[in-house]
C-alpha cells in the first residue's frame, strides 16, 4: 500500500476517481458499479469541430437545441460526403461523444442526432432502433428506453431516449444501446454492422456545503452528467476543474477526457477543447492560467475560451513539470530534452515580467513513473511560500526518493529527507502556517516529530491546526457509512463531527471562516 500511494494515479484509484474511466467496449463488458419533424434537404457546411462545440459557457448546445433532452428546432450542418461509416450517432448534450462508444450520460431523457451516409427508409430505422434496444434487455443491467423520433430529412434523425425511472440492477445504474443494425437505405442496402452508441446512465455527484455539525446541508451544483472534480483550483475556492471520461468501464485505462472549469460564483461551466493540467508537462510553448491550470499551445483553428486570462509561456526545452508558486506570481519548472529521464534544469519564470532564472541540473534524480501503469508522471513542485519541495527518485528502477528543497530567499538548493520511512511516499499537505504536515501514508508530523499515525485523505481547515478527514465504518447491516472526523493537532485529540454519510463522497475543503465543509457526493440530504 505504501508504494501504491506514491503514485498520483494510484491515489486516484483509492479515491474512486476512476469510476468513469474507459476501456474497450466491444468485449468483456461488465455491468456498471416518435414524433415527426419538419421536412428539409440535407444541410450544407462542414462538420462541427471540437473547438466549435466545446468552447464557451455552458450549456453548449448544437444549433437550435434548447436544453438536455429537448427537441432541437433545426438541423445540424454536417459534411455527409466525408462520412466513412454508414451512420454516426452523436450525443447532443456533448457533441464530441459519438459512435462507436460506450460512455456515461445523465439521468432522464437524452437526445441524439443520427447522421446517415445514404438516404434512409425511415420506418426501417425506427424499427431497428427499437428492436436493438429491446434485444439487450436479456442482460440484467440493460434497460429498454422509450424512443421518440424527429426526422429533419432522410439523412438526419434526432432521437430522444428516455430510460425507465428505476434501474433493474442493485447498483442503481442502467445502460441502453442505440444501434440501427438491420435498417435499410432507400436504395435497398441493409446496414449489417453499423457503429453503435452504448449509454451508461449514471446519477451525477454534486458539490455540497455542510456545516461542521452536519445539521445544515446545501447543494451548490446541479450537474447534469457525472464528471470528476473534487479539488478547488485556487485558494479562494472559486474554481473547480471538471474532467469527463469519454469512455466508460470499471477499470483504470487512460482514455481521453473532456475538460471544463466550473465557476462557483457564476454557477457556470466553461468547456475547453484542449487538455487542462494542474501540473504541466509538454512542449516549451504553453499557457498558464493563474486560476490554477495549464494548457498546451492550441492547434491552428482551435478556439480556447478565456484565453486572455492566461499567460503565454515560452522556455527553451521540453517541460517535464511546471507548477505555480504559492502566490501564483511565478512558475517552477523542470526543463530538459524530451527523451531525458534525469537531472533536469530548474527554471523559475516570472509571470509578470517574463524573466527566467535557470539553474543547470537543479532538479536532481530520476523522473517518477506511475506504479500503476509505468506512465511517466510530471515532475511536481510543492511551494509553501518559503521553500519549494522537489521530488525525484534515486534510480530509474528505484522506489527510493531523492528530494530537494529550493529556498526562495537564498536561492539555495539543499537535500531534504522526509521524516517518514524511506519506503514511504513523502507527499503531504500542511496547515496554513506550515507548523503541521499530514503525510499521506506516514501520519501527522510537527516538523520531524510524529504527532499521530492516523491515515485519511482529508484537508486542513483554513487558519487552524485541525485536520478533517472521512473515516469508514460498518453500518451493522453488511454495508458501510462514512463519519467525518476532526483531529486537533495541538491537543492530539479526535472528535467525530458528522456521522452516517454515504460512501463515495470526496472532501474538497473547508470555508475560510472554518464553519463549513465542501464535499462532493451523490446525495447528502438529511434522511
Amino acid at each position: 500500500m505504501i508504494r501504491l500511494m506514491r503514485s498520483q494515479a494510484a491515489v486516484c484509484v483509492l479515491l474512486g476517481a476512476l469510476l468513469v474511466t474507459g476501456c474497450n467496449t466491444s468485449i468483456g463488458m461488465q455491468p456498471p458499479a416518435g414524433d415527426g419533424g419538419q421536412e428539409a434537404e440535407p444541410g450544407q457546411g462542414g462538420k462541427a469541430t471540437a473547438g466549435e462545440t466545446a468552447a464557451g459557457e455552458s450549456p453548449a448546445h448544437s444549433p437550435g437545441e434548447s436544453a438536455v433532452g429537448e427537441w432541437r428546432t433545426q438541423e445540424v450542418p454536417y459534411d455527409y460526403g466525408a462520412m466513412k461509416d454508414d451512420v454516426v450517432i452523436r450525443l447532443d448534450e456533448e457533441p464530441r461523444l459519438e459512435s462507436p462508444i460506450r460512455t456515461a450520460v445523465g439521468v432522464g431523457a437524452q437526445t441524439y442526432t443520427l447522421f446517415f451516409r445514404e438516404a434512409m427508409d425511415r420506418s426501417s430505422v425506427e424499427k431497428a432502433l427499437k428492436e436493438q434496444a429491446d434485444d439487450e434487455t436479456s442482460l440484467y443491467w440493460y434497460v429498454e428506453p422509450q424512443l421518440d423520433f424527429r426526422w429533419f430529412h432522410d439523412r438526419q434523425l434526432q432521437v430522444r431516449a428516455t430510460p425507465p425511472g428505476k434501474a433493474k440492477s442493485e447498483e442503481g445504474v442502467m445502460e441502453y444501446r442505440l444501434n440501427v443494425k438491420g435498417a435499410r437505405t432507400l436504395s435497398g442496402k441493409v446496414l449489417a454492422e453499423p457503429p453503435e452508441f452504448l449509454a451508461v446512465v449514471l446519477p451525477p455527484s454534486q458539490i455540497w456545503r455542510v456545516s461542521l455539525d452536519g445539521k445544515q446541508r446545501e447543494q451548490l451544483t446541479r450537474f447534469s452528467v457525472e464528471n470528476w472534480g473534487d479539488i478547488f483550483l485556487d485558494p479562494d475556492q472559486r474554481y473547480v476543474l471538471l474532467k469527463r471520461f469519454t469512455e466508460y468501464c470499471e477499470c483504470d485505462a487512460r482514455h481521453p477526457r473532456l475538460y471544463a472549469i466550473y465557476d462557483t460564483e457564476q454557477e457556470s461551466i466553461t468547456h475547453y477543447p484542449v487538455e487542462l493540467m494542474t501540473t504541466y508537462r509538454g512542449e516549451g510553448r504553453f499557457y498558464a492560467d493563474r486560476r490554477g491550470f495549464f494548457f498546451s499551445e492550441p492547434e491552428e483553428g482551435v478556439t480556447v475560451p478565456d484565453r486572455e486570462k492566461a499567460v503565454r509561456v515560452e522556455v527553451n526545452g521540453f517541460v517535464h513539470g511546471a507548477d505555480f508558486s504559492r502566490d501564483r506570481s511565478k512558475l517552477i519548472m523542470a526543463v530538459g530534452a524530451e527523451e531525458q529521464k534525469e537531472n533536469y534544469d530548474l527554471v523559475i519564470h516570472d509571470l509578470e515580467s517574463g524573466e527566467q532564472k535557470r539553474i543547470a541540473g537543479g532538479v536532481k534524480g530520476y523522473v517518477i513513473t506511475s506504479d500503476l501503469d509505468n506512465v511517466v508522471l510530471p515532475v511536481s513542485f510543492q511551494d509553501n511560500g518559503q521553500q519549494v519541495t522537489i521530488r525525484m527518485r534515486k534510480g530509474a528502477d528505484s522506489m527510493e526518493e531523492l528530494n530537494h528543497r529550493y529556498d526562495w530567499k537564498t536561492g539555495a538548493l539543499t537535500p531534504w529527507t522526509a521524516p517518514v520511512p524511506s519506503d514511504a511516499w513523502s507527499g503531504y499537505i500542511e496547515s496554513d502556517d506550515g507548523l503541521y504536515q499530514m503525510y499521506w501514508n506516514g501520519g501527522i508530523y510537527k516538523g520531524s516529530t510524529r504527532v499521530t499515525d492516523l491515515s485519511g485523505h482529508g484537508v486542513w481547515l483554513p487558519g487552524s491546526h485541525t485536520y478533517v478527514y472521512p473515516e469508514y465504518r460498518g453500518n451493522g447491516q453488511g454495508g458501510s457509512v462514512i463519519d467525518i472526523v476532526a483531529f486537533d493537532a495541538d491537543q492530539n485529540k479526535s472528535e467525530i463531527l458528522i456521522t452516517d454519510l454515504p460512501v463515495g463522497l470526496s472532501l474538497m475543503g473547508g470555508s475560510k471562516d472554518g464553519k463549513w465543509l465542501y464535499l462532493r457526493s451523490h446525495n447528502l440530504k438529511q434522511q
